[in-house]
Protein backbone atom coordinates (compact mmCIF):
# COMPACT_ATOMS: atom_id res chain seq x y z
CA UNK A 1 0.00 0.00 0.00
CA UNK A 2 3.23 2.23 -0.39
CA UNK A 3 4.32 2.45 -3.74
CA UNK A 4 3.56 6.11 -5.42
CA UNK A 5 4.39 7.83 -2.70
CA UNK A 6 7.75 9.22 -3.92
CA UNK A 7 5.82 10.76 -6.98
CA UNK A 8 3.73 13.20 -4.79
CA UNK A 9 6.71 14.19 -2.13
CA UNK A 10 4.30 17.76 -3.12
CA UNK A 11 1.29 16.18 -0.47
CA UNK A 12 1.14 17.59 2.64
CA UNK A 13 0.89 13.88 4.53
CA UNK A 14 4.75 13.55 3.92
CA UNK A 15 5.70 16.14 6.60
CA UNK A 16 7.88 14.81 9.06
CA UNK A 17 6.33 16.23 11.43
CA UNK A 18 2.72 14.62 10.96
CA UNK A 19 4.61 11.20 11.46
CA UNK A 20 5.92 12.31 14.58
CA UNK A 21 2.51 13.64 15.56
CA UNK A 22 0.53 10.61 15.02
CA UNK A 23 3.21 8.33 16.78
CA UNK A 24 2.90 10.73 20.02
CA UNK A 25 -1.35 10.03 19.50
CA UNK A 26 -0.16 5.83 19.18
CA UNK A 27 1.58 5.90 22.30
CA UNK A 28 -0.93 8.23 24.63
CA UNK A 29 -3.60 5.82 23.01
CA UNK A 30 -1.74 2.51 24.03
CA UNK A 31 -1.32 3.93 27.47
CA UNK A 32 -5.00 4.86 27.85
CA UNK A 33 -5.33 1.06 26.65
CA UNK A 34 -2.99 -0.23 29.29
CA UNK A 35 -4.73 1.38 32.01
CA UNK A 36 -7.81 0.01 31.17
CA UNK A 37 -6.76 -3.43 30.57
CA UNK A 38 -5.63 -3.30 34.04
CA UNK A 39 -8.82 -2.58 35.55
CA UNK A 40 -7.79 1.37 36.52
CA UNK A 41 -10.44 4.21 34.58
CA UNK A 42 -8.45 7.31 34.27
CA UNK A 43 -11.12 10.39 34.80
CA UNK A 44 -11.93 11.99 32.22
CA UNK A 45 -9.92 15.11 32.98
CA UNK A 46 -6.89 13.66 33.53
CA UNK A 47 -7.35 11.98 29.96
CA UNK A 48 -7.86 15.36 28.24
CA UNK A 49 -4.43 16.90 30.06
CA UNK A 50 -2.35 14.01 29.31
CA UNK A 51 -3.78 14.24 25.51
CA UNK A 52 -2.89 18.14 25.80
CA UNK A 53 0.44 17.45 27.24
CA UNK A 54 1.14 14.29 25.78
CA UNK A 55 0.07 14.70 22.03
CA UNK A 56 -1.37 18.59 21.95
CA UNK A 57 -2.13 20.32 18.55
CA UNK A 58 -1.76 18.59 15.37
CA UNK A 59 1.08 20.26 12.64
CA UNK A 60 -1.55 20.83 10.15
CA UNK A 61 -5.03 21.56 9.87
CA UNK A 62 -5.76 18.53 8.49
CA UNK A 63 -5.06 16.59 11.31
CA UNK A 64 -8.09 18.52 13.64
CA UNK A 65 -10.47 15.98 13.02
CA UNK A 66 -8.79 13.61 13.96
CA UNK A 67 -7.17 15.47 17.20
CA UNK A 68 -10.87 16.28 17.99
CA UNK A 69 -11.85 12.30 17.33
CA UNK A 70 -9.01 11.11 19.92
CA UNK A 71 -10.37 13.64 22.61
CA UNK A 72 -13.62 12.86 22.64
CA UNK A 73 -12.72 9.63 23.09
CA UNK A 74 -11.91 10.47 26.60
CA UNK A 75 -15.80 11.22 27.34
CA UNK A 76 -16.45 7.94 28.28
CA UNK A 77 -13.44 6.00 29.33
CA UNK A 78 -15.14 1.71 29.09
CA UNK A 79 -13.24 -0.70 27.43
CA UNK A 80 -16.38 -0.37 24.74
CA UNK A 81 -16.62 3.35 24.55
CA UNK A 82 -12.53 3.44 24.50
CA UNK A 83 -12.23 0.96 21.36
CA UNK A 84 -15.14 3.07 19.79
CA UNK A 85 -13.47 6.12 19.89
CA UNK A 86 -9.89 4.67 18.29
CA UNK A 87 -12.48 3.88 15.16
CA UNK A 88 -13.68 7.23 15.25
CA UNK A 89 -10.32 8.27 15.10
CA UNK A 90 -9.31 6.00 11.89
CA UNK A 91 -13.02 7.46 10.49
CA UNK A 92 -11.46 10.78 10.65
CA UNK A 93 -8.15 10.12 9.31
CA UNK A 94 -9.78 8.49 6.62
CA UNK A 95 -12.27 11.76 5.69
CA UNK A 96 -9.14 13.80 5.94
CA UNK A 97 -7.77 11.74 3.57
CA UNK A 98 -10.83 11.19 1.37
CA UNK A 99 -11.32 15.43 1.07
CA UNK A 100 -7.80 15.96 -0.81
CA UNK A 101 -8.57 13.02 -3.08
CA UNK A 102 -12.03 11.51 -2.70
CA UNK A 103 -12.52 7.59 -3.96
CA UNK A 104 -15.09 6.56 -6.06
CA UNK A 105 -18.48 4.86 -5.08
CA UNK A 106 -19.02 1.44 -6.79
CA UNK A 107 -22.39 -0.05 -7.17
CA UNK A 108 -21.38 -3.30 -8.97
CA UNK A 109 -18.78 -4.19 -6.44
CA UNK A 110 -21.40 -3.46 -3.92
CA UNK A 111 -23.00 -6.07 -5.77
CA UNK A 112 -19.92 -8.51 -5.81
CA UNK A 113 -20.69 -8.41 -1.81
CA UNK A 114 -24.72 -8.66 -1.99
CA UNK A 115 -24.41 -11.49 -4.04
CA UNK A 116 -21.61 -13.27 -2.20
CA UNK A 117 -21.86 -12.16 1.34
CA UNK A 118 -25.24 -11.15 1.86
CA UNK A 119 -24.03 -7.36 2.61
CA UNK A 120 -24.88 -4.42 0.24
CA UNK A 121 -22.44 -1.52 1.33
CA UNK A 122 -21.13 1.49 0.01
CA UNK A 123 -17.78 0.69 -1.63
CA UNK A 124 -15.15 3.20 -1.98
CA UNK A 125 -12.35 2.91 -4.95
CA UNK A 126 -8.99 5.24 -3.98
CA UNK A 127 -6.80 6.73 -6.08
CA UNK A 128 -2.97 5.21 -6.00
CA UNK A 129 -2.14 8.91 -4.40
CA UNK A 130 -4.13 9.23 -2.10
CA UNK A 131 -4.39 5.33 -0.83
CA UNK A 132 -0.83 5.27 -0.27
CA UNK A 133 -0.48 8.23 2.70
CA UNK A 134 -3.66 6.47 4.16
CA UNK A 135 -2.49 3.32 4.51
CA UNK A 136 0.85 4.85 5.87
CA UNK A 137 -0.54 6.39 8.78
CA UNK A 138 -3.42 3.93 9.23
CA UNK A 139 -0.10 1.76 9.97
CA UNK A 140 1.06 4.10 12.80
CA UNK A 141 -2.46 4.82 14.17
CA UNK A 142 -2.97 1.17 14.26
CA UNK A 143 0.84 0.44 15.29
CA UNK A 144 1.73 -1.20 12.59
CA UNK A 145 -0.96 -4.47 12.78
CA UNK A 146 -1.81 -4.39 8.71
CA UNK A 147 1.23 -5.39 6.89
CA UNK A 148 -0.33 -4.27 3.94
CA UNK A 149 -3.56 -2.57 3.84
CA UNK A 150 -5.87 -3.66 1.27
CA UNK A 151 -9.44 -2.43 2.75
CA UNK A 152 -10.95 -1.14 5.70
CA UNK A 153 -14.83 -1.85 6.93
CA UNK A 154 -16.67 1.02 8.55
CA UNK A 155 -19.93 -1.10 10.13
CA UNK A 156 -21.54 2.53 11.57
CA UNK A 157 -21.04 3.82 7.93
CA UNK A 158 -21.62 0.54 5.87
CA UNK A 159 -18.64 1.26 3.98
CA UNK A 160 -15.93 -0.69 2.66
CA UNK A 161 -13.05 1.37 1.22
CA UNK A 162 -10.36 -0.09 -1.08
CA UNK A 163 -6.88 -0.23 -2.04
CA UNK A 164 -6.94 0.87 -6.15
CA UNK A 165 -4.97 -2.26 -6.92
CA UNK A 166 -7.91 -4.33 -5.67
CA UNK A 167 -10.50 -2.77 -7.25
CA UNK A 168 -8.67 -2.81 -10.54
CA UNK A 169 -8.73 -6.79 -10.07
CA UNK A 170 -12.47 -6.45 -9.38
CA UNK A 171 -12.97 -4.53 -12.80
CA UNK A 172 -11.28 -7.15 -14.50
CA UNK A 173 -13.85 -9.55 -12.91
CA UNK A 174 -16.62 -8.14 -13.37
CA UNK A 175 -16.08 -6.84 -16.98
CA UNK A 176 -15.01 -11.15 -17.41
CA UNK A 177 -11.53 -10.34 -18.23
CA UNK A 178 -10.35 -13.50 -18.19
CA UNK A 179 -6.22 -13.89 -17.32
CA UNK A 180 -4.31 -15.62 -19.50
CA UNK A 181 -2.94 -19.38 -17.61
CA UNK A 182 0.66 -18.43 -15.52
CA UNK A 183 -0.26 -14.58 -14.93
CA UNK A 184 -0.01 -12.95 -12.56
CA UNK A 185 -3.17 -11.42 -12.69
CA UNK A 186 -5.55 -15.06 -11.72
CA UNK A 187 -4.04 -14.63 -8.59
CA UNK A 188 -4.63 -10.87 -8.57
CA UNK A 189 -8.22 -11.78 -8.78
CA UNK A 190 -8.50 -14.23 -6.31
CA UNK A 191 -7.34 -11.92 -3.89
CA UNK A 192 -9.08 -9.06 -4.58
CA UNK A 193 -12.42 -11.28 -4.00
CA UNK A 194 -11.17 -12.25 -0.74
CA UNK A 195 -10.17 -8.90 0.14
CA UNK A 196 -13.47 -7.46 -1.10
CA UNK A 197 -15.71 -10.24 0.93
CA UNK A 198 -13.26 -9.95 3.74
CA UNK A 199 -14.45 -7.18 4.98
CA UNK A 200 -18.25 -7.53 3.79
CA UNK A 201 -17.97 -10.28 6.52
CA UNK A 202 -16.55 -8.15 9.01
CA UNK A 203 -19.83 -5.68 8.64
CA UNK A 204 -22.07 -8.67 8.41
CA UNK A 205 -20.57 -10.18 11.81
CA UNK A 206 -18.81 -7.20 13.32
CA UNK A 207 -17.83 -9.51 16.62
CA UNK A 208 -16.44 -12.48 14.39
CA UNK A 209 -12.51 -12.46 14.30
CA UNK A 210 -10.07 -11.66 11.71
CA UNK A 211 -9.18 -15.29 11.55
CA UNK A 212 -13.02 -16.28 11.72
CA UNK A 213 -13.64 -13.92 8.55
CA UNK A 214 -10.94 -14.81 6.27
CA UNK A 215 -11.43 -18.16 6.39
CA UNK A 216 -15.71 -17.27 5.60
CA UNK A 217 -13.96 -15.23 3.08
CA UNK A 218 -11.17 -17.17 0.96
CA UNK A 219 -14.80 -19.55 0.69
CA UNK A 220 -16.19 -16.96 -1.30
CA UNK A 221 -13.57 -17.57 -3.97
CA UNK A 222 -14.94 -20.50 -5.77
CA UNK A 223 -18.50 -19.79 -6.11
CA UNK A 224 -17.64 -16.13 -7.12
CA UNK A 225 -15.26 -17.75 -9.96
CA UNK A 226 -17.44 -20.22 -10.99
CA UNK A 227 -20.18 -17.93 -11.49
CA UNK A 228 -18.06 -16.39 -14.21
CA UNK A 229 -15.74 -18.71 -15.73
CA UNK A 230 -16.99 -21.93 -14.81
CA UNK A 231 -16.15 -24.69 -12.25
CA UNK A 232 -12.76 -25.79 -14.02
CA UNK A 233 -11.08 -22.11 -13.35
CA UNK A 234 -13.22 -21.73 -10.23
CA UNK A 235 -10.51 -24.44 -8.46
CA UNK A 236 -7.38 -22.94 -10.16
CA UNK A 237 -8.20 -19.46 -8.44
CA UNK A 238 -9.76 -21.27 -5.18
CA UNK A 239 -6.60 -22.89 -4.71
CA UNK A 240 -4.25 -20.18 -5.25
CA UNK A 241 -6.53 -18.22 -2.67
CA UNK A 242 -5.89 -20.88 -0.48
CA UNK A 243 -2.04 -21.76 -1.07
CA UNK A 244 -0.76 -18.09 -1.77
CA UNK A 245 -2.84 -15.84 0.37
CA UNK A 246 -4.33 -17.94 3.10
CA UNK A 247 -1.55 -19.66 3.84
CA UNK A 248 1.08 -17.38 4.10
CA UNK A 249 -0.99 -14.62 6.62
CA UNK A 250 0.35 -13.96 10.28
CA UNK A 251 -1.03 -16.43 12.63
CA UNK A 252 -3.62 -14.02 14.00
CA UNK A 253 -5.45 -14.24 10.53
CA UNK A 254 -5.81 -17.87 10.45
CA UNK A 255 -7.34 -20.88 12.06
CA UNK A 256 -7.14 -24.48 12.44
CA UNK A 257 -10.45 -24.79 12.62
CA UNK A 258 -10.31 -23.61 9.07
CA UNK A 259 -10.31 -26.64 7.01
CA UNK A 260 -12.27 -28.81 5.18
CA UNK A 261 -15.27 -30.29 7.49
CA UNK A 262 -13.96 -27.82 10.60
CA UNK A 263 -15.96 -25.70 12.47
CA UNK A 264 -15.82 -22.79 10.15
CA UNK A 265 -16.73 -24.87 6.62
CA UNK A 266 -19.69 -23.25 5.60
CA UNK A 267 -20.29 -26.06 3.16
CA UNK A 268 -19.42 -29.48 5.47
CA UNK A 269 -21.43 -31.63 3.46
CA UNK A 270 -18.89 -31.39 0.54
CA UNK A 271 -15.44 -32.53 0.53
CA UNK A 272 -14.67 -29.59 -2.03
CA UNK A 273 -12.19 -27.53 0.07
CA UNK A 274 -12.08 -24.09 -0.04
Amino acid sequence: MAGLIGLFAWSPWKDATQVEWLGTYRAWSDDIDASLQGGLVPLRTDCESTFDDDVGEPPQEQLQPVAAAARRGCAALSPVEWRNGKADVVRALIDAHDDLLPPRRHRDVSDIAGSSVGVRPDVYCWQSAGWAPFSEQFAIVRGGEEASLKGIADRARNRIDLDPGVCAALRRYLRRMRPTSLSYENFQIAEALTVLTHQAEHLKAPSASEAEVECFAVQHVRPLVRAAWGAEYATELALQAWELSYQQLPQAFRSSACRNGGRLDRNPRSSTWP
